[in-house]
């Protein structure tokens, strides 16, 4: 299976805390918690979902996760919706956390090897290449970070950041 080198798998996660960085600027802990009027997260819940995947990476680069056992079960998927501020973890822990976790993944990537990277491990019920896995846990971030434009809109803010 093919995966990206190590040297771009740091600009990948490098572009996605960008983009988060930027649509989440401003965001109070009761505007990260707007619920979309349809079925979804609020920005809490996604970037706590995202905290968790990023704690398997920082598991697979040798580090210790970001989040607790009680922290990733709240926003694991399938977990119930953040519905209010007091719901879920304040919004700026999540953000220095995110913050924390990018320094920690660019520090292991650029310590991994080519071998570590090619080293077979469990995620979920498969077994994949180390990097094909963090490739992977870094495609389902994409996903959730297009979802914070339309977020920052519903918290009110009647910009355009990127």
């Amino acid at each position: 299976m093919k995966y990206p080198d190590a040297e771009t798998l740091i600009q990948k996660f490098q572009l996605t805390s960008y983009i988060i960085h930027r649509q989440t600027e401003g965001i109070t802990n009761e505007e990260s918690v707007v619920q979309p009027p349809v079925r979804g997260n609020c920005m809490n819940w996604i970037l706590g979902h995202l905290l968790t995947e990023r704690n398997f990476v920082l598991k697979l680069l040798g580090y210790e996760p970001v989040f607790t056992q009680a922290e990733t079960e709240r926003y694991q998927r399938e977990s119930e919706p953040v519905t209010g501020y007091k719901d879920g973890l304040p919004f700026d822990q999540l953000m220095a956390k995110l913050e924390l976790s990018q320094q920690l993944i660019e520090e292991g990537l650029k310590k991994i090897t080519h071998e570590r990277l090619a080293e077979m491990a469990e995620a979920g019920t498969r077994k994949d290449p180390v990097g094909a896995i963090i490739a992977y846990i870094h495609w389902h971030e994409t996903y959730h970070t297009g979802q914070f434009e339309l977020l920052r809109q519903l918290a009110g803010k009647n910009d355009k950041v990127i």
